[in-house]
């Protein structure tokens, strides 16, 4: 019972603190990485009109960062974009809903465009973007995200399960044309402890040819059935 009081009055105290939070992130879209574009579509617009080269670092890095921005939200996300010169290594900000929790958890993101398969070292990277985080995003209670092309190996997969800070890995893939998927999705302890206890990880299967089942993406899952962004229980888990 005592266990139990403890925990109720420590979200409580994170409840009203949602409130201060919030402030701060009106305050960090005020102040996005760049005027000029704030979605995928609008920085392929602008990327077009200045004839930025796709091959380019700044095209390939921030495409990426777009793309998952936008592919996060089917995983109950809400980012915005904060890359940029002084961006102390912190790409996308914003908040995770969960449906364990009636606030959501403040999130950090880090978005690899990389081609090769990331290292362990990427973990330690991504550790150390909270001391960067702006007002709002301080403190124990925020999770870093580190978002990639490619799947977790694994040494990486042991330096997510080791790492004393709160971490979430995601796999997004590029699919071209500006449409990502998630395909590989998991987090270490103290991501459960801060309140994803419960929340699971499951694939969203559709029938395909013949009656047989096409994978689609990884999805999450509450009490064995799928969760989505707007609390909809979508489907069981597999």
């Amino acid at each position: 019972m005592i266990r139990q009081h403890c925990w109720l009055l420590k979200r409580v105290r994170q409840a009203a603190a949602l409130h201060c939070e919030t402030r701060s992130y009106s305050t960090a879209r005020s102040c996005s990485a760049s005027p000029t574009h704030t979605s995928l579509q609008t920085f392929l617009t602008h990327a077009q009109s200045t004839n930025l080269a796709p091959t380019s670092t700044v095209y390939i890095g921030t495409y990426y960062e777009y793309l998952c921005l936008s592919t996060l939200r089917r995983l109950s996300f809400t980012l915005i974009r904060t890359g940029g010169r002084s961006d102390h290594g912190i790409d996308l900000l914003g908040h995770w809903t969960v449906p364990s929790l009636p606030f959501p958890l403040r999130v950090l993101v880090q978005c690899k465009a990389l081609k090769a398969k990331t290292s362990p070292e990427t973990i330690r990277e991504l550790e150390g973007i909270f001391a960067g985080a702006p007002v709002g995003w301080r403190g124990e209670n925020v999770i870093g995200v580190l978002c990639a092309k490619r799947e977790a190996t694994r040494g990486v997969r042991e330096a997510v399960r080791r790492s004393a800070a709160p971490v979430i890995w995601i796999m997004v893939e590029d699919l071209g044309r500006g449409s990502g998927k998630v395909r590989q999705m998991l987090w270490n302890q103290r991501v459960s402890q801060l309140g994803a206890e419960g929340v699971g990880i499951g694939v969203k299967y559709l029938p395909g040819a013949e009656g047989k089942e096409v994978e689609t993406e990884v999805g999450l899952t509450w009490k064995g059935k799928a969760w989505g962004p707007h609390g909809d229980m979508l489907w069981d888990e597999g």
